[in-house]
Formats: structure tokens, C-alpha cells, sequence
């Protein structure tokens, strides 16, 4: 039996959300880490960003944004700079 929080079941999540407190601050997660971890949505987090409340994404590719894991945390604490 699948266990079900907030709509998600718990084997889905990505291993960046479940080892997120053992990641160093310079580890790279997606959005879909930023999501799951922030219970908001992609717009919300894109607004946030628009309002300086979350750093602009790094870009590994022409389609792949990553954000620094230091810059979540702060984020995730209301911290942001």
C-alpha cells in the first residue's frame, strides 16, 4: 500500500527532495525539487522569482534550469536575499 501525503505518494518524490537536508549548497536541484519541497506551484515559484523572493535558475542547458540547493534553503526559510 502506497503511502499518500499532500497528494503525492511518498516513492514518487526525487531523491533531491529526500536527501535534501544532506546536500551541500552548492548541489544543483530542478523545479520539480522546488515544487515538492515548497508546496507551491510552477507559477507561484516563477512569481517569486519575478519578485526577487528566489534567485534566477542556473542553466545547464538550452532548456535545463537548476537552482543552487544554498539558495533554496534560503528561500525555503524567508531568508532570501
Amino acid at each position: 500500500m502506497d503511502m499518500v501525503f499532500a497528494n503525492t505518494c511518498v516513492h514518487c518524490l526525487p531523491d533531491s527532495v529526500s536527501a535534501f537536508d544532506t546536500l551541500p549548497d552548492e548541489a544543483l536541484v530542478n523545479l520539480k525539487a522546488i515544487i515538492a519541497l515548497s508546496c507551491r506551484s510552477k507559477s507561484s515559484i516563477y512569481r517569486d522569482i519575478a519578485a526577487n523572493r528566489l534567485t534566477r535558475p542556473i542553466y545547464i542547458g538550452s532548456k535545463s534550469a537548476r537552482w543552487r540547493v544554498g539558495d533554496v534553503r534560503e528561500y525555503l526559510t524567508g531568508n532570501s536575499k
